[in-house]
């Protein structure tokens, strides 16, 4: 067995606080079971978040990066809590095979716990003995980091072997496989139950579009499963300058002015908009982000002109 040294000289919960900011190879590091799986977990920073010391964790080890900075790791079989010594970790065995993994390192989902600067990946990990087949239309085969032509023949009898697909996975992903293995086992973890408990404890996914938002206000920014909508609610901008011009202001009146804009705003040709307003408000849609955040801000500074606006008002009436 090859030593390891810790990352922090404290308690177990400093481990959790106080990690590298790069997981390295031959590192082992925790896999938290209570997260929840949320969409676009990519998005979520758990940098600030406090793990439970009482918790029960999985563990892994970061064997190689692979495959476009992919992280190639092994799950082991003791799951309880953190121990202070790894040595009940790596002697526990494998989990499963191993998997390729991304993004749960770069949020700190997943975080160090021990180093091993004499760790080797072929003498402890049995690195080239490990496989993965690619897509069938290559015949290729991946182990221990090398590319193999295979037969047809020999494929089927990978598959019926078990051997897997080179098959990226998330940190929330391995966490869900973990969960599902460990209850098959008769192991009762009551996750639903503990997730709804803290749902108020955890971290908010970042808004990506905040700073755009906060640029177009009073317009809003709405985007949901690659549909995004740029909205106003009628009444509360240049309404005083449709009254001068004996326009209503309602929802369709914005759209008029919408369209009437964009016959001098140069968009995407490829890019469709959509309009569902009301008399209460404006509503324009596109499933492309780009082409209308670009309407939107130009559209924005527009409506804001006082002048330029009602002149657009004077002419299209």
């Amino acid at each position: 067995m090859h030593s390891f040294h810790r990352l922090e000289k404290d308690t177990k919960m400093e481990y959790l606080k106080n990690t590298k900011k790069e997981v390295e190879i031959g590192d082992i590091f925790m896999i938290p079971l209570f997260l929840p799986w949320r969409e676009r977990e990519d998005l979520i920073d758990y940098k600030r978040y406090q793990f439970r010391k009482d918790d029960l964790y999985a563990f892994g080890r970061l064997i190689d990066i692979d495959m476009g900075n992919c992280k190639l790791i092994e799950v082991f079989q003791y799951v309880g809590k953190i121990p202070d010594t790894p040595e009940i970790i790596v002697n526990s065995g494998r989990l499963f095979a191993p998997v390729f993994v991304v993004q749960a390192f770069r949020t700190s989902r997943w975080r160090v716990l021990f180093g091993n600067p004499y760790y080797d990946k072929r003498i402890d990990s049995d690195y080239e003995n490990i496989l993965f087949l690619y897509p069938v239309c290559t015949m290729r085969l991946w182990k221990g980091g090398k590319d193999i032509r295979i037969t047809p023949q020999q494929r089927d009898e990978m598959i019926q072997a078990g051997v897997q697909g080179t098959v990226i996975n998330g940190g929330a992903e391995i966490e869900n496989d973990i969960r599902s293995l460990l209850i098959r086992q008769g192991l009762e973890l009551n996750y639903e139950k503990i997730v709804e408990e803290r749902q108020n404890e955890y971290p908010k996914p970042r808004d990506m579009d905040r700073k755009l938002k906060q640029t177009i206000a009073p317009f809003r920014w709405l985007s949901e499963c690659g549909r995004y909508s740029l909205i106003l609610d009628a009444g509360i901008l240049n309404q005083a300058l449709f009254e001068k011009n004996n326009w209503l202001g309602n929802g369709y009146d914005w759209e008029k002015i919408a369209l009437a804009f964009m016959e001098n705003f140069k968009t995407d040709p490829k890019a469709k908009f959509t309009f569902d307003c009301e008399a209460d408000m404006f509503s324009m849609q596109s499933s492309s982000k780009k082409a209308l955040k670009e309407f939107a801000l130009a559209f924005h500074k527009f409506v804001m002109n006082a002048e330029a606006f009602d002149k657009l008002l004077n002419k299209v009436k």
